[in-house]
């Protein structure tokens, strides 16, 4: 799994990397299966300037107010919380 995050969330790209995720910064361009961003600084229209995608599509996590253990459970669930 490749994940690329907002340039300037270093914090969460340090602890992903900590944790042995394949990570990368939206100024790479890295075709990826996770984007990270935080919508209060990005925007959602801005965010697709930076997404490049596979066929199978990307999970698109906005990390405003959320903890690291909620962005993990989006990365491992690739949903943003439990159905049940």
């Amino acid at each position: 799994m490749i994940i690329s995050v907002q340039d300037n969330l270093r914090e969460v790209i340090l602890n992903l990397e900590s944790l042995g995720y394949n990570v990368h910064k939206f100024s790479e361009g890295v075709p990826s299966d996770v984007y990270i961003y935080k919508d209060e600084e990005l925007g959602l229209s801005n965010l697709t300037n930076h997404i490049k995608t596979s066929d199978r599509g990307a999970l698109l996590i906005n990390i405003d107010n959320k903890s690291m253990k909620e962005i993990l459970y989006a990365i491992n669930n690739r949903t943003y919380s439990p159905l049940f």
